[in-house]
């Protein structure tokens, strides 16, 4: 992954940009396979009002961003809830296929297993990223669901011994 690309904790200020990538990609990826009122609530649960209030709820936020020209940019979102669930991981189209995701990942995987977490992550995978998240090692608890028109795959993570990380090996 670019050097350029750093990750840090996101901000309530931080919102109406996360919404806005979420919001986007998942327009581009995620809601062809929804129902249109599945598509709308899912869009509705990534507005900024909506990011906002997970921000406030605590849910863990970091955000990658790639520097241009001394601005910077946002490339990459990754969210997780009650210190197991991964609830958002979305990479800007500029700068997926370099590794960001896997990066962002191992980012929040390190900050629960810190944060007291003992090694076990669920996920509700997109269809399109399930088999990523098997490539990490997640398994489908069950085959495809639709939840009021939202199509995922419920996912988990059972960690051993050899496979926890005690520290954040990114250059963040």
């Amino acid at each position: 992954m670019d050097s350029q690309v750093t990750i840090r904790p996101a901000k309530i200020e931080d919102a109406a940009a996360i919404s806005e990538l979420l919001r986007d990609l998942s327009r581009r990826y995620l809601v062809g396979d929804f129902s249109e009122q599945g598509a709308q609530r899912l869009l509705k649960a990534m507005n900024k009002a909506a990011i906002s209030s997970y921000i406030n709820q605590g849910f863990c936020y970091h955000l990658a961003e790639q520097q241009n020209n001394g601005d910077a940019q946002l490339v990459g979102v990754v969210a997780t809830r009650d210190n197991s669930h991964l609830y958002h991981l979305f990479v800007a189209d500029s700068a997926q296929g370099k590794g960001l995701a896997s990066r962002l990942w191992q980012h929040a995987k390190v900050a629960c297993l810190a944060k007291g977490n003992p090694g076990e992550f669920t996920v509700n995978a997109s269809l399109g990223a399930k088999a990523m998240y098997q490539a990490w090692g997640f398994v489908a608890e069950q085959e495809q669901r639709d939840t009021k028109g939202i199509i995922d795959v419920p996912m988990r993570l059972i960690l051993n011994e050899q496979t926890k990380e005690t520290k954040c090996n990114s250059h963040s």
